[in-house]
């Protein structure tokens, strides 16, 4: 019933694990399910070695999880610090930037940051090991820039040639890799990397005013730095899937009343990688009609009380 795997761990996970969750109650529910995938993997004993950081302007709603015994911490922000943190630029994933810049100038060791819109599916303490070793993780390989395999990498790539001709490590910026930054590994030795990806994002979202500056952004410093590795054997970032939400609120109102450990077993139920099939699917097989009219999908309405009965 599970995507997630179930081998034991070898040794305590070790570093710093941090999110930013704040605004719609959509993206709290993406957070909650993502502790609980982690819950899934891991006992208490096994996290003694780990704190997991929230950015959120509302560190109530994660309190009053019912016996939740993760090492959850906190660092509240309001609209005023969100605002400030996207800049004169008015960029959304600029905050990004800048929560990692305000939660490592206090810190040192392994530092894995995740979007609220993942799911933990293997053991991580190798992935934390590694970046103590320095090395660099982000999400996924997506492509290389000038190979213009998307509309959006077609623009950056022009862009690029017009407006950044410069060369990382010897290759011009236009052919790296453009790297998904759901998920970001580095060690605190790295700190300096943040000051690059924020200038870069500064000066070019301006010019280039698309969401992917900041992924790129990270791209381009993480592979000047080093090598970059993927995160995704051990993480899957859902980003393409927000109609997952829908699933994810009737999950949480059904089960509200559930203390952790058993929302930690229910929430096998919630089959991500189903979801995406099912998506994939809707529009592979949809028919013109529906095509032109943009028929969107929406997952199924689930039978929670029947489907308890599974676990």
């Amino acid at each position: 019933m599970s995507d997630i795997t179930t081998d034991s761990p070898r040794q305590r996970v070790s570093g710093y694990l941090v999110f930013q969750c704040y605004g719609t109650e959509g993206i709290f529910h993406e957070c909650t399910y993502a502790l609980l995938s982690l819950s899934r993997l891991y006992s208490p004993a096994d996290l003694a070695n780990v704190e997991i950081w929230i950015y959120t302007d509302k560190p109530e709603w994660f309190k009053a999880l019912k016996d939740c015994w993760l090492p959850l911490h906190y660092r509240q922000i309001d609209p005023a610090t969100i605002a400030q943190w996207r800049g004169q630029i008015n960029f959304v994933h600029r905050v990004k930037i800048e929560v990692l810049k305000d939660f490592v100038k206090t810190r040192q060791g392994n530092v894995l940051y995740l979007d609220t819109d993942i799911v933990f599916t293997h053991h991580i303490e190798q992935l934390l090991k590694n970046i103590g070793a320095g090395q660099l993780y982000m999400h996924v390989r997506e492509g290389v820039v000038s190979d213009r395999s998307n509309i959006i990498f077609e623009k950056l790539d022009r862009h690029l040639r017009k407006n950044v001709p410069h060369k990382i490590n010897g290759r011009a910026i236009h052919d790296l890799p453009m790297w998904n930054a759901g998920v970001l590994g580095f060690n605190t030795k790295y700190n300096y990397l943040l000051d690059e990806v924020l200038t870069f994002t500064d000066t070019e979202y301006p010019r280039f005013p698309k969401h992917v500056v900041e992924q790129f952004a990270f791209s381009v410093y993480f592979q000047q730095a080093g090598v970059v590795r993927a995160a995704a054997p051990y993480i899957f970032h859902y980003w393409k899937l927000k109609e997952a939400r829908h699933l994810l609120a009737s999950f949480f109102e059904h089960f509200k009343n559930s203390r952790w450990d058993d929302l930690v077993r229910y929430s096998a139920l919630v089959q991500i990688h189903v979801l995406m099939q099912e998506k994939l699917n809707f529009f592979q097989n949809r028919g013109v009609h529906a095509h032109i009219l943009k028929k969107h999908w929406l997952p199924e309405t689930q039978d929670w009380e029947e489907l308890s009965k599974q676990v």
